[in-house]
């Protein structure tokens, strides 16, 4: 047996058996010891309310179109998780870098075991750890939404959405020496961590109104809003949180049909930018060719190994992979017990 979860339908999660594929010339069979899940698009996608349900995305026109009659309405075979660590059982004849015995991690659904191409794989020397390896993912995706905020020197920035996403923007924001941090977010255990990260002020936007109340910290609004929860709801806070001709990034996976923008109010008249921050489907940066995907990763990777982002706190809850299932469902139902889901094998 060789076991994942397993989305069926939407919202049920099963342990199947995904099966052992031949190993190819140019492959790698991986143990795996820990990984992690990516926590908006796998909840978007199990919930049945992505943009996915229904309509499939057409790459050569890069528009959603309705699925063929005979397409099935929602996209089953999907198996949850995005990255993970594990160490190299077996290797193909072609195979020259990698070696039996060595650490390794990369992009793949949170199987026992799994095959990857060597060139997927990057070994785990110390001292990045794993715990690290399994959060370069939300780090680079924040990494980019701070490169299309372009923010600068002594400015103010508001983050809605204190995930790992939301976290590690607190992170790279005092790094880049940002004069006041607001991070907005309901749940209490994130806010404290972003407090811990640097974050100079938290605000629980279920009491009090986030837009009056940054004014009265600011003596305005913000000069920058970031919003990475993926809610509605928050994008339209972040739009009252600014100040005039301010700028706006999203990089939330929104899901569902909008009940809560109302664009004709503080977007039209304070002349606001609005930004979609989306590093990968094929997406260039915005100051490509000096940045592209893999200097963005590296980069982050490096944060990493001088220490300059950790993850303390972050990876919340970490489960054994026999409880992978009740704590998956556990989460969606109840987000505020969770940051980011690790898994150990």
């Amino acid at each position: 047996m060789n076991r994942g979860l397993f989305i069926e339908k939407p919202k049920s999660v099963i342990l199947r058996d995904a099966g052992d594929p031949l190993l190819l010339e140019h492959q790698v069979r991986v143990q795996v010891e820990y990984a992690s899940i990516k926590h908006g698009t796998e909840f978007t996608v199990f919930s049945g309310t992505s943009p996915f349900h229904g309509r499939r995305f057409d790459g050569k026109s890069r528009l959603f179109v309705e699925k063929e009659p005979d397409e099935p309405e929602f996209d089953s075979g999907i198996y949850v998780g995005n990255t993970i660590v594990g160490v190299v059982i077996e290797t193909g004849t072609a195979v020259t870098e990698v070696k039996q015995g060595e650490r390794v991690y990369g992009y793949h659904p949170a199987f026992e075991r799994v095959v990857l191409a060597e060139q997927a794989l990057h070994p785990l020397t110390p001292p990045l750890s794993a715990e690290e390896a399994v959060c370069i993912d939300p780090a680079t995706v924040a990494y980019a939404a701070l490169r299309d905020a372009r923010v600068c020197l002594g400015d103010n920035v508001i983050v809605f959405g204190l995930g790992a996403i939301g976290l590690f923007l607190v992170q790279m924001l005092r790094l880049a020496g940002c004069a006041n941090i607001l991070a907005v977010d309901p749940k209490e255990k994130r806010c404290l961590l972003a407090r811990k990260y640097g974050a100079t002020h938290i605000f629980d936007p279920t009491r009090i109104d986030v837009a009056v109340e940054s004014r009265h910290v600011l003596g305005d609004g913000a000069d920058i809003a970031i919003e990475a929860s993926g809610n509605y709801k928050a994008l339209h806070q972040s739009m009252r949180s600014v100040r005039k001709c301010a700028r706006i990034v999203a990089l939330g996976y929104y899901h569902g049909k909008d009940t809560e923008l109302e664009l004709g109010a503080e977007w039209f008249h304070n002349r606001l930018e609005l930004i979609c921050s989306m590093p990968h489907w094929g997406n260039p940066m915005r100051d490509y060719p000096l940045w592209d995907e893999r200097r963005l990763v590296e980069t982050v990777r490096q944060m990493f190994i001088e220490k300059r982002l950790v993850t303390d706190g972050i990876l919340d809850p970490v489960v054994d992979f026999e409880d992978f299932s009740r704590a998956f469902m556990d989460i969606y139902q109840n987000p505020a017990s969770a940051i980011k889901l690790g898994i150990r094998f």
